[in-house]
């Protein structure tokens, strides 16, 4: 049996994305946390260029809220680029981010969009095949459960455990950020 204190490796994640909707959108930017039991932090983050495609779906308020400019994003790789990496890197839990399904919702969407297949069984691995860790554990929802807050939203938890709020939708603030918040919920239930 195994939990959160035994766990020999827990992953952030958080991703950017075009759109609301993950049969229309792209992934911007991601950015995957990962704490060893041993003590170590790994952390690997990448803008992705979206297809002139993947941008004719896009929502103008999804990219104005990410900050996507083109020429920021010109020598950004291709999702095709980086897809083997983020599922080596996602593939075992616990999983953690702030309202965890969005994120693994988008991320599941563009891998099967490139070709690639959920990997239900623990059968039948291909080079195109993948699987999202578990557990996937959401700290909004851990926020509802644990905080006397009355928004879970990461912008409130950020102004309830005193994290800078001018860090708000980039992959990198939001990954390290949901990582604090998680850590600051964990302390505040082994304190009580």
């Amino acid at each position: 049996m195994g939990n959160i204190s035994s766990a020999r490796e827990i992953t952030f994640v958080d991703v950017e994305t075009t759109h609301l909707d993950p049969s229309k959108s792209a992934i911007l930017s991601i950015s995957i946390i990962k704490d060893s039991s041993g003590g170590k932090t790994k952390t690997w983050s990448t803008k992705i260029k979206p297809k002139d495609i993947e941008l004719q779906f896009a929502s103008p308020e999804a990219l104005r809220v990410c900050g996507f400019n083109p020429e920021k994003w010109e020598d950004a790789p291709a999702f095709e680029e980086v897809a083997d990496k983020i599922v080596d890197l996602l593939t075992w839990g616990p999983i953690v981010g702030h309202n965890i399904q969005f994120d693994i919702q988008h991320i599941k969407s563009v891998l099967k969009r490139y070709g690639y297949q959920e990997e239900l069984t623990g059968r039948g691995k291909t080079d195109k095949s993948f699987r999202i860790g578990y557990p996937q554990i959401d700290t909004c929802g851990l926020a509802y459960l644990f905080l006397p807050t009355e928004r879970q939203n990461l912008n409130a938890l950020r102004e309830h455990f005193n994290i800078d709020t001018e860090r708000a939708h980039s992959a990198d603030t939001d990954a390290e950020d949901c990582r604090t918040v998680f850590y600051n919920i964990i302390d505040s239930i082994s304190l009580d």
